[in-house]
């Protein structure tokens, strides 16, 4: 699949990846906590960006929390999955969480799936409820915030 795709920063400081009909932004909460709000379809046309994008982050920090809002996602390839389960599981040591909020039933069970596969344990969250993931995103800013102030 051709890539085509657009990088741009948006007024909040993050970083936005645009393609087809999906979108990937990236806010960096703190140093080692990020937010990746994804919306539309992720059919292979963003190839490695949304995880070098990841990856970047854990090369800056060493461990990072993942927030992922997937609350708009649509649709995601079997292979785009396949390809998020082996960063889910080459990274395990690097992430100190991962929660997912996602928004249909198949999003849900696609980052069910990686979970399992991954061989992650518990290291994956997957929410339902916006407000549930709304405190894991607090606790993920506040906790940075904490920890970096006794740093």
């Amino acid at each position: 699949m051709e890539i085509n795709l657009t990088k741009s920063i948006a007024t909040d400081g993050s970083t936005v990846l645009e393609s087809g009909n999906g979108t990937f932004c990236f806010l960096r909460l703190t140093p080692g906590a990020l937010l990746v709000t994804i919306s539309g379809n992720d059919q292979g046309q963003f190839g490695s960006a949304a995880l070098d994008e990841i990856r970047l982050e854990i090369l800056r920090h060493g461990k990072l929390e993942l927030l992922i809002d997937a609350e708009q996602a649509e649709l995601v390839t079997v292979e785009v999955s396949q390809e998020w389960t082996r960063f889910f599981a080459m990274t395990r040591q690097q992430l100190t969480r991962v929660s997912v909020l996602t928004g249909s039933k198949l999003i849900n069970l696609t980052v069910a799936i990686a979970q399992h596969l991954s061989q992650t344990g518990n290291l994956i969250q997957i929410y339902t409820d916006r407000s549930l993931f709304d405190v894991a995103l607090a606790k993920a800013s506040t906790a940075q915030v904490i920890k970096n102030a006794r740093a």
